[in-house]
């Protein structure tokens, strides 16, 4: 498929995903850009965040056959208003890391490596519980609301956090929403 202005973030994501991994590069799908595709677009990111144990040589090369070029830290294409990025591993959530990026999703364009529900509400969550962050608050009940998530998880993850006060004002938010 061809990168175009008329692509969402998702359709991106994929050619992008489908494109390191014909070059044997690995990479996991993290930050904003997950919470754009499990809220339905209710929350929009304008950036892919790629975590990749590989080389930046490598990642660059891969990148600049489908047209990206680097500008800093990101990659950037005429076609597109979306930019991509390779922030250093491994992947962390809060104080938890490494961490695996525990789905995967399929379509057409191929398969993407990505965090699941659950580590998406937990990522989220981090950036609440630590920095106060409430629009991070917010992309967490946005995913939560339409996603199957394991509660126990996060309620045992939020307590390693040192933030169960926080979890229960997560779960009291999700309630007013249903």
């Amino acid at each position: 498929m061809k990168i175009t202005p008329k692509l969402n973030l998702q359709q991106l994501a994929f050619i992008v995903s489908e494109q390191l991994h014909k070059r044997g590069i690995q990479a996991t799908l993290v930050g904003g850009a997950v919470v754009t595709i499990y809220s339905d677009n209710e929350y929009q990111s304008r950036d892919l965040d790629f975590i990749s144990p590989h080389e930046h040589k490598d990642i660059t090369n891969a990148m600049s056959e489908i047209g990206f070029e680097r500008h800093g830290k990101n990659f950037v294409h005429k076609d597109t208003n979306y930019t991509v990025e390779f922030p250093s591993g491994p992947i962390g959530i809060g104080n938890e890391s490494p961490v695996k990026g525990e789905a995967e999703l399929k379509t057409k364009l191929g398969t993407l490596q990505i965090l699941s529900p659950t580590q998406c509400v937990m990522d989220r969550l981090a950036w609440f519980y630590h920095y106060s962050d409430r629009q991070c608050l917010d992309q967490a009940l946005a995913v939560a609301k339409k996603h199957k998530i394991k509660f126990d998880k996060i309620k045992k993850w939020s307590e390693k956090e040192g933030a169960i006060d926080r979890y229960e004002l997560f779960i009291k938010r999700l309630k007013e929403l249903s």
